[in-house]
């Protein structure tokens, strides 16, 4: 019988320095390069795996499948002990794997391939393992393919090179007994099971992915590894990986052995490149609290002798109160009833302050009005698929949450439920949700980004208001209906895609209606043709606006769909327009011009109100009604032109609080209409005829 010793040259790894170029807490380092290992017969060390985090070695009992020109596909088995220098590998009586090939080389791989099978080009159909086992300091045997092709068929020299890379993640976590850590490319990358491996002699090795390859590789710590307390001695695990680039970054999720899981991702691109080592930087654990049973609920507050006390004893689904004590297995508080918990009721936990994490039953399927209102120092919330509803104001001024996962089972979230929770930066709406009600996420100013399911239909009155974050939004198409001012005050916000989505993406056009606005950067800005109305508030508090064009597409400006627009200077009402609605200028200050065309019949209450920069204004023949406080505190106005002889409709204060010596000049024949006239007689002494 033959024997082959195979041999390899000691691999020495020296840790490179890491780069921090990520900012979602896994950090890819600078990779390390692997020599190639080299094998023959009589010579040097033989190894292929890492120990102790210097050396490749062979384990004892080792096997590898080789592939002999005309012959058969034979298993080899390792003769030797693990770690030794130099070893034999021995025929396997009961090997053999069928016809061989037409080949003019040896082939072999490593590890052993029952399935391996090749063709007369010499390549081979091998199996990389989805799931490795996790060894100290290294990666399992097994887990790390090898090749090698002979210079002929009658050459006795193997020089195995590996055939992958390998990321090292580093995990640590107090108290935590790791059971196993899987990895998969946010992309859907093929990084296990059928392969095709080429490879010449004197190259190195190339992996193709086949078509029935699967996108998962998980490391089994089989009864369980320890993991390091600390960054610093954080443990480290080995997977072994094709070559591959994650344009999308990776995804790891760790789970302990009581079957509490950790997610962290990176959405930067992670590289493996074969023969090389890419470290990540040190990830933490954060182990779960355990899950409560149904007569409790779990909660920490920073402290193991004070305990928090809900707001209202008897508002947890009718079971009551027995008993508010730590538990120092779990690490936490617990409130234990006298019955299960199918409700958090309304402000179960008002203004709670120093509440910092909860976890809530199974048997819990709503949480009331205001139930966690003003709870600055919650950081952590655990909902179960249990729940249905999100009341009123549930989470509203919640500081410390950063963010949030709505689960999947939620049906209805209530008017305000996470509104000005400035410390929210993201946010899962489960695709079970079909509205977003009034002010659901106004005032959440550290929202960056949000996707909004294709089951929401509508989005309410203020939904977004003050999300100043925000720079884009899609709107899906299954949404119907907008209430006004959903996107108000999104002061970053600069483009809009999806349904109502204008031309430019600056707008929301619904059924011709304007009704949002993405004002970022922008200071000039002309409305689209297709818009017949501007909604209320559309433009409100757009504080950087100077200049806006209306088309004559526009037949109505409605409330306060100019107020707060601080900046703008001047605005030309085009004669189409026939009514300009409540508010619609609202404090615009440094509004020093404004035309009025000829086709409105109406302003509104408070229409100009605080205009304090507008000097004169026209009211054309066609207004028949100026509403109460129209002109209020325009305190530099000193010059109103109304042209209709029958005067308009008026109300109270409609011109009060102008600059001083303020005059209202009217056709010379209707002087005395206008003085007699009802509200117009409280400006009687300032009434004057002109000929217009």
């Amino acid at each position: 019988m033959k024997k082959l010793t195979i041999l390899a040259a000691l691999c020495a790894l020296v840790l490179g320095s890491c780069t921090e170029n990520n900012l979602d807490g896994v950090t890819p380092e600078t990779a390390i390069t692997l020599p190639d290992l080299t094998a023959g017969f009589a010579e040097d060390d033989t190894k292929t795996y890492v120990e102790n985090g210097k050396y490749l070695r062979w384990h004892e009992a080792d096997l590898i499948t080789a592939f002999f020109g005309n012959t058969l596909n034979r298993q080899f088995k390792f003769k030797g002990q693990t770690g030794a220098n130099s070893g034999t590998f021995s025929l396997v009586p009961s090997g053999e794997l069928g016809t061989g090939n037409s080949l003019n080389a040896i082939y072999a791989i490593y590890p052993y391939d029952e399935s391996a099978t090749i063709t007369d080009e010499g390549a081979m159909t091998i199996n990389l393992p989805a799931v490795q086992n996790y060894a100290e300091n290294s990666f399992g045997k097994g887990a790390n393919t090898m090749m090698a092709v002979t210079a002929g068929v009658e050459d006795t020299f193997l020089g195995f090179k590996n055939a992958c890379g390998y990321l090292k993640l580093k995990l640590y976590g107090e108290d935590v007994t790791l059971a196993s850590v899987e990895v998969k490319g946010n992309n859907g990358e093929k990084i296990a099971g059928s392969t095709t491996a080429t490879m010449e002699f004197g190259g190195v090795p190339t992996l193709a992915m086949n078509n029935d390859a699967t996108t998962t590789v998980t490391l089994d710590c089989g009864e369980g590894v320890v993991l390091g307390a600390t960054a610093e001695t954080a443990t480290e695990l080995w997977i072994v990986l094709p070559e591959t680039t994650f344009e999308g970054g990776i995804t790891i999720v760790a789970t302990d052995v009581f079957g509490g899981t950790f997610e962290k991702y990176t959405s930067n691109t992670v590289t493996i490149t074969r023969n090389e080592i890419q470290p990540m930087a040190a990830i933490e654990f954060v182990k779960p609290l355990p899950i409560p049973a149904n007569d409790e609920i779990f909660y920490t507050n920073g402290s193991t002798t004070t305990a928090t006390t809900p707001f209202l004893t008897n508002c947890f689904g009718g079971a009551n109160i027995v008993s508010n004590t730590y538990d120092t297995k779990v690490k936490s508080w617990v409130l234990k009833f006298d019955g299960d918990v199918t409700s958090i009721g309304d402000k179960a936990f008002y203004c709670c302050w120093s509440l910092a994490s909860i976890t809530i039953p199974d048997s819990v399927t709503s949480i009331g009005k205001g139930a966690f209102y003003c709870c600055s120092g919650l950081t952590s919330v655990t909902i179960p698929d249990s729940v249905t509803l999100i009341g009123e104001y549930a989470f509203s001024h919640c500081l410390g949450l950063t963010s949030f996962n709505i689960p999947d089972s939620v049906t209805s979230i209530g008017k305000g439920a996470f509104s000005c929770c400035s410390g929210l930066t993201s946010i899962t709406i489960p695709d079970s949700v079909t509205s977003i009600d009034q002010d659901a996420f106004s005032g959440c100013s550290g929202l960056t980004s949000v996707t909004i399911p294709d089951s929401v239909t509508s989005i309410g009155y203020e939904a977004f208001y003050g999300c100043s974050g925000l720079a884009s939004i899609t709107i899906p198409n299954s949404i119907t209906s907008i209430r006004e001012m959903a996107f108000c005050g999104c002061s970053s916000l600069a483009e809009f895609k999806g349904k109502f989505a204008s031309e430019d993406g600056r707008c929301l056009v619904v059924d011709g209606v304007f009704n949002s606005f993405a004002p970022a950067g922008l200071t000039e800005y002309t409305i689209p043709n297709n818009v017949t109305s501007i909604g209320g508030r559309a433009f409100s508090k757009c504080s950087g606006l100077t200049s806006i064009t209306i088309p004559d597409s526009v037949t109505s400006i409605d409330r306060d769909a100019f107020s707060g627009c601080s900046g703008l200077t001047s605005v030309t009402i085009p004669d189409s327009v026939t009514s300009i609605g409540g508010g619609a200028f609202y404090e615009c200050s440094s509004l020093a011009s404004a035309t009025i065309g000829n086709g409105v019949t109406s302003i509104g209450f408070v229409a100009f109100y605080g205009c304090s920069s507008l000097t004169s204004i026209t009211i054309p023949e066609s207004v028949t009604s100026i509403g109460h406080y129209a002109f209020y505190e325009c305190s530099s106005l000193a010059e109103v032109y109304c042209k209709s002889t029958t005067p308009p409709t008026g109300d109270s204060d409609m011109f009060y609080d102008n600059a001083e010596g303020r005059k209202i000049y009217v056709p010379t024949e209707s002087v005395d209409a206008y003085k007699a006239a009802a509200k117009w007689s409280d400006y009687a002494d300032d009434i004057v005829g002109y000929n217009f």
